[in-house]
């Protein structure tokens, strides 16, 4: 499903008791009036969705409300408890000046008074018009600042919880959104027609009463957030056009009707004007819009107008033709606003552990004072003359004496490097980053925690990794917008890399597995999501090219594709060496190879000739029916010395099964004398979830570290997690 890419900003009510009134106050009770600053505290970032490369962290700094400088901003607010009323309608609110008191930040000032009596009401702001007393805005298509509206309501500091006020327990968050649909329009023209090259195009939306897939107008009612479905309610009063168009691009901002343009069956032109030529009707009935590309993902999506969206719309013309139309999903480009501050900053020493501190480039220091509040600074590392230095605009006093917690997220050029880690303040003028290990990762006694996507890609690429290292994963890691290029290199001896049940998803990797070679021990994580593609000769496998340490509970569920030549494919190991155990390990994920090489479900190539080296393993994964040798758990492999190669391997029914025609599936391709035990199958797939299958495979593990579970939540087949 595509996700949203919603950019929040965040405000903060501060000041003392709020309180307000109505015309039944009593006397007694005269209501107190005061301004109520309402500060603006930051900008969020994007939420790093699919391609996003934002990191939802929170800008404290840089005015961000500036470019809505000459925008007006409206509250109102409505009681919580029945019967629900409007309690304040339409009151201006304004963005404050620049000053050098108020940390770099806009403000948002207003006065706002509570109901006496504790009386709870909900907060909405936004900007543009006023709304009706039922809660509708009129939102207008257009080019315009003004037409990028902003809706906030109040929300907890997470700025998606929502929350109510009242004068005990005021609302110290409002958190905004974009409404409108936003599309930077422009033209592609083909490099062959130089001589008579297109200027610009003008092109009007087709528009019948309140049918028009691209409206000038729209009603969104912010009390029930738009209709049932989410969405505006066309009311156009004229049609909308985009006028124009250069290859220079124009950002339209567009009522979000929630009109998919990719399957709109009706006509969407009704006139095109490509320099002097004016289209004809037959060629504006063929103008259709493609689906959408998410970004660089390769996944493709309808081309929907939904609140906060934002596309690329790309019309590519030949002389006087559109040839194509391209949309592309992106993030909505969120300005933090002026980054000259207007006075000095405060310059910070910084010292790392055992990580170079000149690679960081941005620190995000977040203080949380005992009262449980926390306070977010960002500063910008550069190295002087003087050593390396974070700027900060500005940062609390004494910091060394804080009776609170200091912590920072850590950036590079690449992105997020460390999230979460302890600063240590020596007096004001310096931060000591505490316990930063190798690739900018945790240290937690001789372990090294891996909490972030870009560590994970810097320890997979360096080809010189200590012997010894102990990894631990943290967190899921979504590799889909990490800049770095992943170029696997060995896993060494005695390393271990443990990832205590949590997903690698979005593993796009053109090389021959996670790790070249596997000499450590690989356990408990699973590859959600992506593709390994082969490249040179030699063997494929999603974790490792060849395996000569252990790899134990791991699943992979990404497709594995052998490059043209590459003799050899397996699920998880592409060769499985003399030394090399496979334990407890789940394959769902299509295994591609040559037609004249050896394609297994878990491995692809086995030398390890003791019993049990690959033992309570299952494959669910498609194999490769052209290829030369075909086995459902290993496609080739030595003879076993005196005890079964492969103990307790299960394969789906028809997945190692060259001729569909002839039900005859073998465990290991080439059958060699001591290659499977009598337990090992091929089952159906009810077969495979079903208790008794998973008590062999658990009778096979005996009392190992693992036990294997069908939790159905999580994945449709039984995975091995710690045993008890």
């Amino acid at each position: 499903m595509l996700k949203q890419f919603y950019k929040y900003m965040t405000a903060l009510l501060i000041g003392g008791t709020i309180v307000g009134c109505t015309s039944d106050l009593p006397v007694e009770n005269p209501p107190v009036e005061g301004d109520v600053p309402v500060q603006l505290n930051g900008m969020l970032r994007s939420l790093g969705d699919a391609d996003d490369p934002g990191d939802g962290e929170l800008i404290t700094t840089g005015y961000p409300l500036e470019a809505y400088s000459g925008v007006k901003f409206y509250l109102s607010a409505r009681t919580v408890d029945a019967p629900v009323s409007n309690y304040l309608l339409n009151q201006e609110i304004f963005i404050g000046a620049k000053n050098t008191t108020d940390q770099g930040r806009n403000k948002l000032d207003g006065t706002v008074y509570y109901p006496l009596g504790k009386k709870a009401i909900n907060l909405f702001s936004y900007t543009g018009s006023t709304i009706s007393e039922n809660g509708n805005i009129t939102l207008t298509s257009g080019t315009g600042i003004n037409n990028d509206y902003l809706l906030g309501v109040g929300t907890e500091a997470d700025g998606t919880t929502l929350k109510s006020g009242k004068s005990d327990d005021p609302v110290e968050y409002i958190t905004y959104k974009h409404l409108m649909t936003r599309v930077d329009v422009r033209i592609e023209v083909a490099g062959d027609v130089e001589e008579t090259k297109p200027q610009s195009v003008t092109m009007n939306f087709y528009r019948s009463g309140n049918t028009a897939p691209i409206a000038n107008k729209g009603t969104y009612n912010i009390f029930t957030g738009g209709n049932s479905e989410g969405y505006a309610t066309n009311s156009p009063n004229g049609d909308y056009s985009f006028s124009n168009i250069t290859t220079t691009p124009t950002t339209h901002y567009l009522v979000p009707n929630g009109m998919n343009l990719t399957t709109y069956p009706g006509q969407i032109f009704s006139y095109l004007k490509i320099d002097d030529y004016v289209a004809t009707t037959e060629d504006l009935v063929a103008l259709k819009f493609s689906k959408a590309k998410l970004g660089s993902t390769g996944v493709e999506t309808d081309f929907i107008l939904k609140p906060g969206l934002a596309y690329d719309l790309v019309f590519k013309i030949n002389r006087l033709k559109i040839t194509s139309i391209e949309v592309t999903v992106k993030p909505w480009d969120v300005k933090p606003g002026d980054t000259e501050w207007g006075y000095e900053p405060k310059i910070i020493s910084l010292s790392t552990d055992d990580y170079d501190s000149g690679d960081i480039s941005k620190m995000l220091l977040k203080y949380e004072h005992t009262d449980g509040k926390v306070y977010q600074y960002i500063g910008k590392a550069e190295l002087d003359g003087s050593g390396y230095n974070v700027d900060f605009v500005s940062l609390p006093p004494n910091l060394s004496t804080l009776g609170g917690k200091l912590t920072a997220d850590l950036y590079t050029k690449d992105g997020l490097l460390a999230k979460d880690v302890t600063i240590t303040p020596s007096g004001d003028t310096e931060l000591a980053v505490d316990n930063l290990g190798r690739y900018g990762m945790k240290k937690r006694g001789d372990i090294l925690e891996i909490s972030t996507p870009l560590q994970f890609a810097l320890m997979l690429n360096d080809a010189a990794k200590p012997d010894g290292a102990k990894y631990e994963v943290m967190r899921d890691l979504d590799m889909n917008g990490v800049s770095v290029e992943i170029v696997p290199q060995a896993f060494p001896e005695n390393s271990v890399l443990d990832g205590k049940g949590f997903d690698i998803l979005n593993l796009y990797i053109t090389g021959n597995g996670l790790f070249t070679e596997n000499k450590g021990i690989l356990k408990h994580f699973r590859i959600a999501s992506g593709e390994i593609t082969g490249n040179g000769s030699g063997a494929i496998g999603a974790i490792c090219q060849s395996n000569s340490g252990t790899i134990e509970a791991v699943a992979n569920q990404a497709n594995v594709q052998a490059a043209s030549g590459q003799m050899v494919a397996g699920g998880i190991a592409g060769t499985n060496e003399a030394g090399g155990t496979i334990i407890a390990s789940v394959n769902s994920g299509n295994v591609f190879g040559d037609s004249s090489g050896a394609v297994g479900g878990i491995v692809g190539e086995n030398k390890n000739s003791s019993g049990g080296a690959v033992t309570a393993c299952l494959n669910t994964g498609m194999l490769d029916k052209s290829a030369n040798v075909l086995g459902g758990i290993i496609g080739t492999s030595v003879a076993g010395t005196s005890q079964p190669v492969v103990v307790t391997g299960f394969w789906l029914t028809g997945t190692a099964r060259k001729d569909q025609a002839v039900s005859a599936e073998l465990a290991v391709g080439n059958n060699p004398e001591y290659a499977v035990d009598g337990e090992s199958a091929d089952l159906a797939s009810s077969v495979i979830r079903s208790n008794n299958t998973i008590d062999k495979l658990n009778s096979a593990l005996g009392s190992s570290a693992w036990k294997y579970e069908l939790d159905e939540n999580r994945f449709s087949w039984p995975i091995a997690v710690p045993n008890p």
